[in-house]
């Protein structure tokens, strides 16, 4: 291993001034904390450029082909490890966080006496066809599609680019991969995308600079995964300078539940009528649900989430915060129930040197996220006989290899659960594990695989309150599939 890599904020700036992807995965902190990373994600292409400078090309012949495979996601202030490797004329760069590989980059060089050349004039004129991402649903994107234009990347932002990461900037190598990032990352999908793999070949003695025209067609599209496969010309011209393959998967929005579909699932009724319902963690997904099917069974429902209408808008772990919004419920009555659904994105961590503060940090802000409302809120529980439900996970019983830090989290918060039925003996617990459910949490490709619905849980969680759960105690309420 080499030495590490680290991105930063100007380092996306940069990136997106000089190849006009503007995805706002990469750019948006708001956009990515509802997306299953919970964070701005590097550009993939970014990182290939990163790992290309690790190469030592000097006095070498110039690149022919290369192909970079995109495993998992990057982000900022993280140091990644290098790997280099050489056999012959074909070089390989491996990027890894601690033990696990994240991307993948092979290049392979021309014959002696072949070049692949760029007129590369430094100048800010840019050129790209779209200013925002274009988005598309899974549904709107058919084989045979095609894009088309022409493209010229920003060549001042480009050179600066490629002078902070040790590239050579006169090939069309580097202008190249910043035009496959705008193509996936603007135009096709576009705002969806997550970039997977890049295969580039560039024909010899190729003459194009930061600019030139580009056609892309979607050759297969796997229902299944939400994965397309495009294959594309770069064009000088008339004559073709490069040419290749991109694959990319589409991330499915997802909406919130309606009311009309909540009522589909139970019967409104008035079963909790009269009781004060506090959710915390109710922007979306299982908090949502639970908030409105508390409603349509007649339940006074306070929503707690960080931003959106609708909704107390505050920190759950802010117990200041809290203790300020407990002073509000106890002067207009009681509180009767508490759901503790707030927990941060989940993404894999190994119990390694590199992973070590990232986990300290996600456990601690995950607990924090139920510890807090609970020291706020269980003295009003305790005085009115009410019920903390706590959401959990069956995960803390069939333990996920790359999710100890959510794993030891969900055993914490259960163990407040446990210690809170003894402190306050006039209040319920109820523990609910569900099984591994569609939220912003698993949104990707492969994570949606087998997952419920949240709706269907939430129904469940809410057919158990109407009932009280008996008081001292804790019950623990599963999912089935």
């Amino acid at each position: 291993m080499s030495e590490a890599v680290r991105f930063s904020e100007q380092d996306l700036n940069l990136f997106r001034d000089a190849s006009g992807d503007r995805n706002p995965l990469h750019l948006s902190a708001d956009y990515a904390s509802r997306t299953p990373y919970g964070q701005r994600v590097v550009y993939g292409v970014l990182g290939a450029i990163a790992c290309l400078g690790k190469l030592n090309l000097s006095g070498k012949p110039a690149i022919h082909s290369l192909t970079a495979e995109f495993l998992r996601p990057m982000f900022l202030g993280i140091d990644y490890a290098v790997k280099v490797t050489e056999k012959g004329n074909t070089l390989s760069v491996r990027l890894f966080d601690g033990s696990v590989p994240l991307l993948s980059l092979t290049v392979v060089l021309s014959e002696a006496g072949e070049a692949v050349r760029g007129e590369n004039r430094l100048t800010a004129e840019s050129k790209f066809q779209t200013g925002t991402a274009v988005y598309r649903t899974a549904s709107q994107v058919q084989p045979g599609e095609t894009v088309e234009g022409e493209y010229r990347c920003n060549g001042r932002a480009l050179v600066a680019l490629c002078i902070n990461w040790g590239v050579n900037p006169n090939t069309l190598v580097p202008p190249a991969l910043l035009w496959s990032s705008y193509l996936i990352g603007m135009e096709l999908p576009g705002e969806s995308a997550l970039f997977s793999r890049l295969a580039l070949r560039f024909e010899p003695a190729a003459n194009s600079g930061f600019a030139f025209g580009y056609h892309a067609k979607v050759r297969t599209f796997n229902t299944g995964l939400n994965q397309l496969r495009i294959e594309f010309s770069l064009t000088a011209g008339s004559p073709r300078v490069a040419c290749g393959e991109c694959t990319a998967f589409i991330r499915s929005r997802l909406d919130p539940v309606s009311a009309t579909a909540l009522q589909s699932i139970t019967e409104p009724s008035a079963a909790l009528a009269g009781k004060r319902a506090l959710v915390i963690g109710a922007s979306r997904g299982l908090g949502a649900a639970l908030a409105g099917l508390l409603g349509l069974q007649g339940a006074e429902t306070i929503s707690v989430a960080r931003s959106g209408p609708n909704a107390e808008n505050g920190d759950a772990a802010d117990l200041d915060w809290l203790l300020s919004l407990r002073a509000r419920i106890e002067r207009s009555g009681t509180l009767d129930l508490l759901v503790c659904n707030a927990f941060p994105a989940l993404l894999p961590l190994r119990l390694e040197p590199n992973g070590f503060t990232r986990i300290s940090d996600y456990v601690s802000q995950a607990t924090n996220l139920v510890l807090a409302p609970l020291c706020a809120f269980l003295e009003l529980l305790n005085k009115s006989g009410g019920c903390a439900v706590i959401i959990s996970s069956v995960a803390v019983e069939q333990p996920v290899r790359e999710w100890p830090h959510y794993i030891a989290a969900k055993s914490a918060i259960e163990a407040f659960a446990h210690v809170a039925a003894m402190q306050y003996p006039g209040v319920g617990i109820l523990i609910a594990k569900p099984e591994r459910l569609l939220t912003e949490m698993t949104n990707t490709p492969m994570g949606r695989q087998n997952a419920l619905p949240p709706e269907q849980f939430a129904a469940a969680i809410v057919e158990r309150l109407k009932s009280p759960i008996k008081q001292g105690t804790v019950e623990i309420l599963r999912s089935t599939a």
